[in-house]
């Protein structure tokens, strides 16, 4: 399999043979406004440029979307992502909001999973927080709820199972989904992003320390590191706590770059 990292937790992964984009946003750095009562990177969202043309990221099989919070699909993702590629969502509900803007093919994560062209999907749950959700302008009538999702995936052409964990927290939910799947790879969201100030809404070093520290065979990949303004870890920051805490199967893309398993 191969993972590229493209910005924030923007990744396409290739599994089976097939393509897959996950979580897009797709604007402008600073189209967005910072998220209010946050750490604040001071460049608005995306805090930082896509690094390759948008429409290359359209060459794919399939998209999913682990939920739809602006960070993982935002407006121009909307407009511009072709209405006909099949399009994963985690729940019914989502899926129909996307059926309302156009989208053609809109299937359904399950958690006893969904085939895809070879590969199968497992949809897992997530604790993304529980603090009261920020809607930015545009969003407001979408009625979203905190409720994310992660992504296993699996392939009798492959030979290993790959666990997306999404906008999670380390907490009993990821452990039971690498306890069941038993995943080789893993891909955590580790950008510390916190609402408010204090309250963590994804994982940061330490929950990365956690994770791998209860399951060291695992290959762990992080991603959602910096892309947005409510950012509190850093790449450098990082990959210096990765050094000191001797995280030897922590691996930290840089926008743009494909890691191969």
């Amino acid at each position: 399999m191969q993972f590229q990292q493209i910005r924030s937790a923007t990744s396409i992964v290739t599994f089976g043979d097939k393509r897959f984009l996950i979580d897009p946003m797709l604007a402008k750095m600073g189209t967005y406004p910072s998220v209010p009562n946050t750490s604040d990177t001071g460049r608005g969202n995306p805090d930082c440029e896509l690094p390759c043309p948008m429409e290359s990221l359209f060459e794919v099989d399939a998209v999913i979307a682990t939920h739809l919070h602006f960070d993982h699909f935002d407006e121009v993702a909307i407009r511009e992502l072709p209405k006909a590629l099949p399009l994963f969502a985690q729940s019914q509900e989502e899926a129909q909001l996307l059926q309302g803007y156009g989208f053609k093919d809109v299937r359904v994560l399950l958690d006893d999973g969904v085939e895809f062209e070879g590969v199968t999907l497992y949809r897992t749950d997530c604790d993304h927080g529980s603090s009261s959700l920020v809607i930015m302008d545009g969003y407001k009538d979408m009625q979203l709820s905190e409720k994310a999702s992660g992504v296993v995936f699996s392939s009798e052409s492959e030979s290993q199972r790959f666990y997306l964990a999404g906008d999670t927290i380390f907490c009993d939910k990821v452990v039971a989904a690498m306890t069941k799947f038993k995943p080789e790879i893993v891909a955590v969201n580790a950008a510390g992003a916190q609402y408010p100030l204090a309250h963590l809404l994804i994982m940061n070093q330490y929950d990365v320390l956690t994770l791998m520290k209860a399951f060291p065979d695992v290959d762990v990949i992080a991603t959602h590191v910096e892309g947005v303004s409510h950012a509190s870890v850093t790449r450098p920051m990082l990959r210096e706590f990765a050094q000191q805490h001797h995280l030897t199967r922590l691996y930290i893309p840089n926008d743009g770059e494909t890691l191969s398993f």
